[in-house]
């Protein structure tokens, strides 16, 4: 078996069917995931979080972001440092007057916004094409968030994902990292990784 090779039929196959929802299908899918994750951050006391900005056809964040500031947490979101190849976490205050558009094509914080101190990060929503229940995940490719997520071993690392998202083998290499639970339109799974190494 190649490795390689499986890995991106996967993702290619995940998105395929990730991107064939209905704008319609997606926003109301997105609402019960982000009202459930809301509810368990809030319930768990999480005050400082660092969020991912949706993008193209990703699980919605941008009411799960506005929830947050309004409920007084400390929200950082990723600037995708594109020459260094990692995540620079700067703290949102104002989601209107704040973000800018990355050419990758999500909104990120604008270089105004404060550098967030990876060390206070309590919980990072991290995105992906898809997830297994081990906690792990298949991104665009690029690593971004392993290579985040390991300079972040004492935070809670959770993705938000589509049913349609879950798969059986998402094949991880030694890099991945996984993230604790996953939540879902149908609620959370918490994930065979859940105790981080």
């Amino acid at each position: 078996m190649n490795i390689a090779i499986e890995r991106e039929r996967v993702r290619t196959e995940t998105l395929h069917r990730r991107e064939a929802l209905t704008p319609e299908d997606r926003t109301r899918l997105s609402q019960r995931t982000v009202d459930s994750t809301a509810h368990w951050i809030q319930r768990e006391g999480f005050d400082f979080v660092m969020l991912y900005l949706s993008m193209r056809s990703e699980v919605e964040t941008s009411g799960l972001l506005e929830g947050l500031l309004n409920s007084g947490k400390q929200i950082c979101a990723p600037v995708v440092d594109t020459e260094r190849l990692e995540l620079i976490p700067r703290q949102i205050q104002n989601m209107k007057t704040e973000l800018v558009r990355h050419p990758y094509g999500m909104l990120q914080p604008n270089e105004t916004c404060p550098i967030f101190p990876t060390e206070h990060l309590q919980l990072i929503v991290v995105p992906g094409i898809a997830f297994d229940r081990n906690g792990y995940r298949l991104g665009y490719g690029k690593g971004f968030y392993d290579r985040f997520l390991t300079k972040c071993s004492h935070a809670v690392a959770i993705g938000l994902a589509y049913e349609i998202q879950l798969i059986e083998d998402t094949f991880p290499q030694t890099w991945d990292v996984p993230v604790q639970h996953i939540f879902t339109e149908t609620g959370r799974i918490d994930t065979y990784s859940k105790i981080r190494k």
